[in-house]
């Protein structure tokens, strides 16, 4: 640089060793200066220098770096004290590689500006943000330009509950219950009669059969016939109860081949 910056005292120098007495020179005994080679960063880059440590950053590389240490940056932003800046001086970039802008905004660096230098090395400036790491900033919201920002509507006084009881609160306005019943409906039901028996899906007629199942089978057993054998509608009548309909004929009768004659001994 033309001249010493005014109020640093510690800078760090990353740059090939030819140009450290130069650079030196220019700062003076009352700036504390730590040199680094710009080629031994490659290999490696951690600092010793504790945190917030150094006023200024200058870096200078002659020839193109390839493949620049980025973790050298995150280096120096850490030992750069908040607010202060860092400057590199470099060729243009190649095709296919990131301009030093970009690296430095990927580090974590701000106002990060590019210009022509001294028409033969081009130089990068950027700063250090001036706040802390993972600090939270409030935002606050603007409103639009010609409108105006309306008052909140007031909140609605609290209603009463509609149902109160009060102590003063006589039974006049109570409604009896046995007012809600008529005659009608304090007579007792009638009884519903209970439906004639039905044992047509019992093995035999019932003791009090009204459904002339009874007769039926008096009159087969006198004339030594059985009727005809019902028809499965399911096909598993002959498999036994477990596999047999609620109204299925054979319900109770053992399990049977298929085709097979089916009689029930009374005796």
């Amino acid at each position: 640089r033309n001249s010493t910056p005014n109020m640093l005292s510690a800078i760090i120098v990353v740059a090939p060793p030819a140009v450290h007495p130069r650079i030196a020179s220019l700062m003076g005994d009352a700036v504390e200066l730590k040199f680094l080679s710009h080629t031994s960063i490659k290999q490696n880059a951690g600092l010793q220098e504790p945190a917030d440590w150094a006023d200024r950053a200058y870096l200078e590389f002659p020839d193109p770096m390839g493949d620049f240490p980025t973790s050298l940056l995150s280096e120096l932003l850490r030992v750069l004290k908040k607010g202060c800046k860092i400057c590199i001086r470099h060729r243009k970039a190649g095709n296919g590689e990131k301009s030093f802008v970009d690296h430095l905004i990927f580090a974590g660096f701000v106002d990060a500006s590019e210009s022509e230098g001294d028409g033969v090395m081009l130089e990068t400036v950027a700063s250090k943000p001036p706040w802390d790491t993972s600090a939270a900033i409030p935002l606050k919201r603007k409103a639009k330009t010609g409108s105006k920002v309306q008052p909140s509507a007031p909140a609605p006084a609290p209603t009463k509950s509609v149902w109160t009881i009060s102590a003063d609160d006589g039974e006049e306005d109570l409604m009896d219950e046995d007012s809600l019943l008529n005659e009608e409906d304090l007579k007792p039901k009638p009884k519903v009669e209970a439906a004639e028996s039905d044992c047509s899906t019992s093995r035999k007629a019932c003791k009090n059969c009204s459904c002339g199942r009874a007769e039926m089978e008096a009159s087969e057993e006198a004339n030594g016939t059985t009727s005809a054998a019902p028809t499965s509608a399911c096909g598993n009548c002959y498999l036994g109860d477990a596999f047999r309909c609620s109204g299925c004929p054979y319900r109770g009768q053992a399990p049977f081949k298929p085709g097979e004659k089916v009689t029930v001994d009374l005796e």
